[in-house]
């Protein structure tokens, strides 16, 4: 597990690298106030993606890890329904503007209807990311990060001249031609002797990671959802700058938790959860003490924007990052040993504590109060997770 997770760790560094590249570049160009729109609306992208499309991999991986034949016409009918399943995606992303309101109303439709397409385009990358988790390709599982990651920022360097727009349009190209290209590796490795079908198995069990991992992917950035509504895309920006730097933990846990999946699922063995929770403990220490220590100097280094409120929130939102990195393992775990929906029903409880603590506490204080309020709702969740796994 140790090699699987340093392949996965090289790539998440390297895809967090060229992130931060991203960010910071459109940062630059467009302002704290762009900024803070794009940072609203990426989480809202791909809570949507995860939803209707990227959530079916990890059951494709787990389903595939089992299988003796791995015969590729048993897990196609499942990229067709991912395909359809994204055309709902894109109808909302469409009309979310509606729902959520306030500054959401004064974004161009344009945007939105590129994000729209950005769903439908990522089934494609989604599914053979699920096929090589399962064929335990991991090398091969990290370049499709590093092609993605990598092609984003180029695309951004030809189209960031059309400001808005263009950072977006370069993700959904990005995403696109990546698709492409593992899909044809995967036609090259694969054998393909069955007729297509679609495995209503991998559905079923596919449904409570979906949910999972679309509300996993929504808590984690509520607090700028909330704030984007609440006090204005400047605000957002300034927000989204602390909360994007507090990430970093994050490449630890998911190059720790990707390769435990489909691990677990074989072997059903708990000592593989504590010692990827030690791990995971060892390796985030090396990027969480220095940011927790100079976030000032951070956020002037990636952001040029080094504010009183944005150091605060930083720190806070360090912790909530560590508690964080802890469940996405806990639920790696309970999703191989065919306990997803003990984690859906636990991060549900945790957007609901998440919400109510964020429309609190923004109002009475501001960005600060958003920080607070998913560091609490974290360290509830965690909580509830250790109780369950040690049941």
């Amino acid at each position: 597990m140790i090699k699987d997770s340093l392949y996965i760790l090289m790539s998440n560094i390297y895809s967090k690298f060229m992130a931060y590249l991203f960010y910071y570049l459109t940062a630059i160009f467009l302002g704290t106030s762009s900024f803070g729109i794009l940072r609203a609306l990426l989480p809202i992208l791909d809570t949507l993606t995860i939803f209707f499309t990227s959530g079916i991999p990890p059951s494709i991986a787990k389903f595939l890890a089992e299988d003796k034949e791995k015969d590729l016409g048993n897990y196609l009918g499942i990229l067709f329904l991912m395909l359809f399943l994204s055309i709902f995606g894109f109808i909302v992303m469409i009309n979310i503007k509606y729902l959520l309101g306030g500054g959401y109303l004064e974004i161009d439709n344009s945007i939105y209807l590129i994000l729209g397409i950005s769903i439908f385009v990522s089934s494609i990358i989604a599914f053979c990311r699920g096929i090589l988790q399962g064929l335990l390709r991991i090398k091969e599982l990290s370049l499709t990060w590093l092609t993605e990651s990598t092609l984003k920022i180029l695309f951004l360097l030809f189209l960031i001249s059309l400001g808005l727009l263009g950072s977006f349009l370069s993700l959904t190209l990005a995403s696109l031609v990546t698709g492409i290209l593992f899909f044809f590796y995967i036609l090259r490795i694969m054998k393909f002797e069955r007729k297509i079908r679609i495995n209503f198995s991998i559905v079923k069990y596919a449904i409570p990671i979906s949910l999972t991992s679309a509300s996993y992917r929504l808590f984690g950035d509520l607090d700028n959802i909330i704030i984007m509504s609440f006090l204005g895309s400047y605000f957002s920006g300034i927000y989204g700058y602390s909360s994007l730097i507090s990430r970093g933990v994050y490449m630890i846990s998911s190059s720790i938790s990707i390769p435990l999946l489909p691990k677990i699922a074989k072997s059903k063995d708990k000592n593989l959860l504590k010692k990827a929770l030690i791990l995971n403990t060892l390796f985030s220490s090396f990027i969480l003490l220095p940011i927790f220590l100079f976030p000032g100097f951070f956020l002037e280094f990636f952001f040029h924007a080094k504010t009183l409120e944005g150091e605060i929130c930083l720190k806070i939102l360090l912790l909530s990052s560590l508690f964080m990195s802890y469940f996405n393992i806990i639920s790696s775990y309970l999703q191989g040993v065919n306990r997803a929906k003990l984690s859906f029903y636990i991060i549900v409880l945790g957007i609901l504590i998440n919400t109510i603590l964020n429309i609190i506490l923004i109002k009475l204080y501001g960005i600060v109060g958003g920080s607070l309020a998913t560091l609490l709702a974290s360290l509830s969740i965690l909580i509830i997770a250790l109780m369950v796994v040690r049941r």
